[in-house]
């Protein structure tokens, strides 16, 4: 089933549909037995896989250099990870999302903890910290695992 409906961006975390579409997520929602939000991560999981759009997360660079693994959030600084300090922060992800606790890692020189509902990233760390879902923490570990092969 291909889904495409228009949306008009008001801020930076909230989406404008019209109630024809919303009723139309809410439909998908339930019959997948997820949020919306859990829906619109299927649907977005779903074009990845198709190839439609690339995995990549925006504002998250990843990808595998000579000595190791570069990180960089948004336009902060770039990090290199060695592969095991690399490795490390994609378990300490998927971890902390599914409740262990958080971690703040002088070794390997980041910080991910829950913080409320959602999470937040320190990398590299001291620096900036990026919050996020952890639909989206679980995607960045797949990402740093990729780059880590």
């Amino acid at each position: 089933m291909n889904l495409i409906w228009s949306v008009f961006l008001s801020k930076p975390d909230s989406l404008r549909l019209s109630p024809r579409r919303l009723e139309q997520l809410h439909a998908i929602a339930n019959a997948l037995d997820l949020s919306v939000t859990e829906a619109v991560t299927h649907l977005i999981r779903r074009e990845i896989a198709a190839g439609t759009i690339p995995a990549a997360i925006p504002g998250f660079n990843v990808h595998r250099v000579a000595d190791g693994i570069l990180i960089q959030i948004d336009d902060g600084p770039s990090k290199t990870y060695s592969v095991e300090s690399a490795r490390a922060l994609a378990s300490t992800l998927r971890g902390t999302v599914a409740g262990e606790a958080g971690v703040f890692s002088v070794q390997h020189g980041y910080s991910f903890i829950r913080l409320g509902r959602g999470f937040k990233l320190t990398a590299p760390m001291p620096g900036p910290e990026v919050s996020m879902t952890g639909d989206l923490a679980i995607d960045l570990a797949e990402q740093i695992e990729k780059a880590a092969e």
